[in-house]
């Protein structure tokens, strides 16, 4: 396409001037920001390693003016200077004139510069004022963490949270150019699917042009996803009514055998792309993706299984404290009509500096996603929407994304009309840009500051910022798309169990208090104590890899007696009083598995809370679809490199132990035995659209000697996204202490599976730890894979090598021999 645009990216100069009155004058690039700036200074140095976060906080409170020269050949009329991002309280000079300002990064800043722009030479400057500055002297605010972040309009979670460090920016943090506008100009187009039959596909297209001068046509063509072109359509540029000169074109057009888009491990995602020409010449370019998005909310039958579980789960302390509900529902999404089982996790910005994250980053780590069996990665609100990277590479993997505009955990000056002002363009902004991605399910208006409201409720916060700042605005341009006003959503509160979306993080405060109780070996029955319908929000915490603790943590940092950098690295809630987030974590691995030999131990004990959690919680959900239809852990990704963390893969993207726990509970098939009622019973837990024939044996295993005796093999079974019991057997026939077990050994069409019981928590199980001197295994390496021999019973194997593996974390028998392929190498992650 071609394009009259001169982009101003690249090469700037950085005034820096702190509270000091020091200045520094150092080079820039844009997009950027003032700390990687002084890091490419050498003023700052690296931020990551150890403590040395500390050193930066300076710079917050700073102002800075960035700079730059420019030549154009000739000056013509309607020509607009447009900031993709500012980051964020600004003002914006054009050779000493002020021609705009801003004050909020989710969005783009336009300013005309006419009668500003000279032919030749000229300068740009941007003069940034402290966020933190900027708001000194502002009523205190209700809400999580530090609460200042509450009035500026920028990426909160950098503020500080319980998972990364302060890292408080200014700076141009995405791309600025001069264009200017022409005659018959095309602005945008929405594309939608609004109904898939038995004879077409009906695609539904809007496009708006502006300075209609009634002279031009314009061309629409769709090509599916080889490239062919399978629809065409012109229509003349002509204004609405008299006197009018933008126009929107809205047509159907019915596509015949047209490829359906579906989510990861139900389906393909066939892309088809619409071209727009107007007079012989190409304005856009979009791809999308046909597909049906459905939330269905249907109420339980009384006395149905459904709602005695959901009145048995609201007697749990979590949900008498906080679930209201006199009846309740489900919460199933439908693609195309097919129910989703939706396995996936939220996702945060995978920088500190937004501007620092790379398209290569950003698609490698959606494919690490989706090569562990994430289907759904919610945007979280606390962060930023993504760059377009990020989405296109949901599109093409079959990954849901739900999208949160950004505000988190905090009572924002929604009173404030000027604030509402800010919402809607940063909604429209928004919905321009990723409403015709597929991948895109549901709009969600915040995270968790609406968690003591619900929809009969006149006042309560976030309403006004959801139903009168973006509601308004998508009803406009993304009326297909569900909008729920808050995450969580649905009940009576938001925040409860048995309605609509659920945050375990919300109930952290009650699950936190079953730590301190001090007696742990319930954990089980404990952690599945929290079952809801469609949990947006699970918590699980644990460590990385040695290896990835080592890129910014000394072996005395991990392994010794002082924990200072492994607590700095871990970060704290201040909300919860005395114990760190870090003692928590502590109080679980010990209180699960047993106090400490050593720091080896504790590293490998911190490593295993997160892969018991998530495999215990994956599992729960799996076995009770369609009561459930999804958990979404907190949290995919991590900003920063963090000791203990909520994340699956850490900040380079490499995998954490977890990560593997995940994709083996995540797999099309997969098993679970657990105790219900006096009898034990294997669920095999299917999720596609295809039918797959299943079978195993369910056996009587000696953890210390590694004797087996066979309890059951199972008929020949057929599945189609859906959970069953095909194994019942009465506990009090079965013998099991610490040392006998019970395993399931699932063989399928569609994969194979592992899974087990543990009559006591593994603590007290005759499990062998590891230590540093005496491994659990032997390893032996080819070039394209591992050969691991376990030496004792291993619950979860943790093979710690520079390689995505094709397995790892899995339960390994006394004896048992496995080969692991190397999928890629992460050395240079």
């Amino acid at each position: 396409m071609k394009t009259n645009r001169l982009y101003l990216c690249g090469s700037w100069h950085c005034h820096i001037t702190d509270d000091a009155a020091h200045t520094y004058d150092i080079p820039a690039s844009v997009p950027g920001c003032v700390h990687t700036d002084l890091q490419a200074a050498g003023i700052l140095g690296d931020l990551f390693w150890r403590t040395e976060n500390d050193t930066c906080q300076w710079v917050e409170n700073c102002d800075v003016t960035y700079t730059r020269t420019f030549c154009v050949d000739t000056v013509q009329e309607n020509t607009y200077l447009t900031f993709e991002g500012l980051d964020v309280y600004c003002q914006v000079f054009l050779n000493g004139t002020c021609i705009g300002e801003a004050d909020d990064m989710f969005r783009p800043w336009s300013y005309p510069v006419d009668g500003s722009l000279k032919t030749g030479e000229n300068t740009l400057e941007v003069h940034f004022r402290s966020p933190i500055r900027e708001v000194e002297g502002l009523p205190q605010r209700s809400g999580a963490f530090t609460t200042e972040r509450l009035y500026t309009r920028r990426i909160q979670c950098t503020y500080g949270w319980d998972w990364v460090a302060r890292f408080v920016t200014m700076g141009i943090w995405k791309p600025v150019y001069l264009e200017t506008q022409t005659a018959d100009r095309f602005e945008h187009v929405y594309i939608h699917t609004k109904d898939i039959n038995n004879y077409a596909a009906q695609i539904a297209v809007r496009a708006s042009f502006s300075d209609i001068t009634g002279e031009k046509y314009a061309d629409f063509v769709i090509f599916d996803p080889d490239g062919t072109a399978v629809y065409t359509r012109q229509r003349k540029l002509l204004p609405m009514k008299k006197g009018d000169t933008d126009t929107v074109i809205s047509f159907t057009a019915d596509l015949v055998d047209a490829k359906l888009w579906y989510p990861l491990g139900y389906g393909e995602q066939p892309l088809y792309t619409l071209c727009i020409s107007v007079d012989g010449e190409e304005v856009s370019r979009t791809r999308f993706g046909i597909r049906t998005v459905t939330i269905l909310e249907i109420e339980d039958a009384p006395a149905s299984e459904e709602a005695m579980l959901a009145k048995q789960l609201k007697e749990t302390p979590q949900l008498v404290e906080w679930d209201r509900n006199e009846g309740s529902s489900c919460f199933h999404l439908l693609v195309n009509g097919v129910r989703i089982f939706c396995t996936g996790a939220n996702w945060v910005p995978c920088e500190p500096f937004p501007s620092a994250e790379t398209d290569e980053k950003l698609r490698m780590l959606v494919r690490r996603a989706a090569d562990g069996g994430y289907n759904m990665l919610r945007v979280w609100g606390g962060g930023i929407f993504e760059h377009d990277a990020f989405y296109d590479a949901c599109d093409e993997m079959g990954i849901l994304v739900t999208q949160d505009f950004l505000m988190a955990c905090g009572q924002y000056p929604e009173e404030d009309d000027t604030f509402i002002e800010k919402l809607t363009h940063e909604t429209e902004a928004a919905a321009l840009a990723l409403r015709n991605h597929p991948c895109l399910a549901w709009w969600s208006g915040d995270n968790e500051n609406a968690v003591s409201g619900d929809e009969n409720m006149a006042h309560y916060s976030g309403r006004r910022a959801a139903l009168e700042g973006i509601a308004p605005v998508l009803r406009d341009l993304d009326p297909a798309r569900p909008f729920l006003p808050s995450s969580p959503y649905g009940g009576t509160p938001y925040a409860s169990g048995v309605r609509g979306t659920t945050h375990n993080t919300q109930f952290l405060g009650t699950f936190f208090g079953w730590v301190r109780g001090g007696m742990l070996d319930d954990y089980r029955e404990t952690m599945e104590s929290y079952l809801s319908r469609f949990c947006a929000e699970q918590p699980a915490m644990g460590m990385p890899y040695v290896s990835s603790l080592r890129r910014f943590m000394t072996e005395e940092d991990i392994f010794g007696d002082d924990i200072s950098v492994s607590e700095y690295h871990t970060k704290n809630n201040p909300g919860l009083g005395a114990i760190t987030l870090y003692g928590y974590v502590d109080r679980m691995a010990r209180g699960m598995f047993g106090e400490y030999r050593d720091g080896y131990d504790r590293v490998y004990k911190m490593q295993l809370l997160q892969c018991e959690w998530i495999r215990i919680m994956v599992e729960l959900y799996r076995r009770h679809a369609w009561y459930s239809s999804g958990i979404i852990f907190w949290m995919f990704n991590d900003c920063w490199p963090a000791a203990n963390s909520w994340s699956q893969v850490d900040y380079d993207g490499n995998p954490k132990p977890a990560y593997y726990t995940h994709r083996r509970t995540a797999k099309p098939i997969v098993s679970s035995v657990t105790k219900e009622d006096g009898t034990y019973r294997v669920y095999v837990s299917h999720r596609g659209t295809a039918f797959v024939s299943a079978s195993g044996r369910l056996y009587r295993y000696n953890i210390v000697t590694g004797e087996e005796e066979e309890l059951c093999r199972t008929a020949t079974i057929r599945l189609e996204n859906e959970s069953r019991a095909i194994v019942s057997i009465p506990a009090d026939t079965v013998t099991l202490d610490r040392e006998w077990m019970l395993i399931f050994d699932l063989t399928s069409d569609a994969g194979d599976d592992r899974s087990y019981f543990l009559p006591l928590s593994l603590g007290q199980m005759a499990f062998v730890s590891p230590t540093a001197e005496d491994a659990l295994y032997t390893v032996t390496e080819t070039e394209n894979a591992f050969t691991v021999t376990a030496n004792e019973t291993i619950p979860v194997l943790l093979l710690d090598v520079p390689y995505l593996l094709s397995d790892n974390g899995m339960f390994l028998r006394r004896g048992e021999c496995v080969t692991i392929y190397k999928q890629e190498d992460l050395s240079n992650g």
